[in-house]
């Protein structure tokens, strides 16, 4: 599968592209473990039972998320040094530290930097992932067809999901991804918190109404805190408009 273009274009130069889930691979990489030498995928597909399709696709996914590197020749396979330690995690049972050690190569891989960069900008937000494939698919001057897409989509949302950088609400994901302090604004944009998804009722909220006034809020200290911030700024907006117009009488 083509990863890069030409320099010239001044479009994004690599991208990963898995196109197998989370579990293909982690069966992949658990396989190749127990070899002390690389192998040929084929080899690896009669071990495992699939088709010998699925197994070069999610070895390829392997290479993309850097646990996997060719050995020489195209379909000769060996782990990497981070690939490894990543197996040698899934056989002891150890899938916790797995996912941690696998979101931590995710995040310093150059392959997964625009991926990245998509989740920290719409960190909290309820998105439909194919939002993520066609950010992708512009960056590269692609044209997928739906097959392919719905394809990346898929594998996207499994090893995103997997590592903790989203979460499936749905048909929709949630990105988790925090920006770095070297990424925040000095002087950020006011914006809501990250919404809760979880169902509400009426006994979340707390209300607070006069003949004057009305005002709901959910019972939640970052929202409070939030909600604090923002209601006094509106406030001394409303005021000063009032004042401005006394004034202008």
């Amino acid at each position: 599968m083509e990863k890069t273009f030409k320099q010239t274009t001044g479009k994004t130069s690599a991208v990963a592209r898995p196109i197998q889930s989370i579990d293909i691979i982690n069966k992949l990489v658990s396989v190749l473990f127990t070899y002390k030498r690389s192998v040929m995928y084929k080899d690896i597909a009669t071990v495992v039972k699939l088709h010998p399709a699925t197994v070069s696709q999610g070895l390829s996914a392997s290479r993309d998320l850097g646990l996997t590197k060719l050995a020489g020749r195209k379909g000769l396979y060996v782990l990497t040094k981070e690939g490894e330690e990543y197996a040698r995690l899934i056989t002891a049972g150890k899938e916790g530290d797995a996912k941690l050690l696998l979101r931590k190569i995710i995040e310093s891989n150059p392959l997964w930097t625009d991926i990245i960069v998509f989740l920290k900008a719409t960190r909290g937000q309820a998105r439909d992932p194919l939002d993520l494939v066609l950010d992708i698919e512009r960056k590269l001057g692609k044209k997928w067809a739906p097959g392919m897409r719905n394809r990346l989509r898929a594998s996207y949302v499994s090893i995103l999901n997997y590592v903790g950088l989203i979460q499936k609400e749905g048909n929709k994901i949630i990105s988790l991804a925090e920006a770095t302090p070297e990424e925040v604004p000095s002087k950020p944009t006011p914006m809501a918190p990250p919404a809760k998804h979880t169902p509400l009722t009426s006994e979340d909220f707390a209300r607070l109404q006069t003949e004057d006034f009305s005002f709901e809020i959910r019972k939640d200290i970052e929202v409070l805190d939030f909600a604090k911030e923002q209601f006094l700024a509106w406030i001394e907006y409303l005021r000063k408009k009032l004042v401005e117009k006394d004034y202008s009488v």
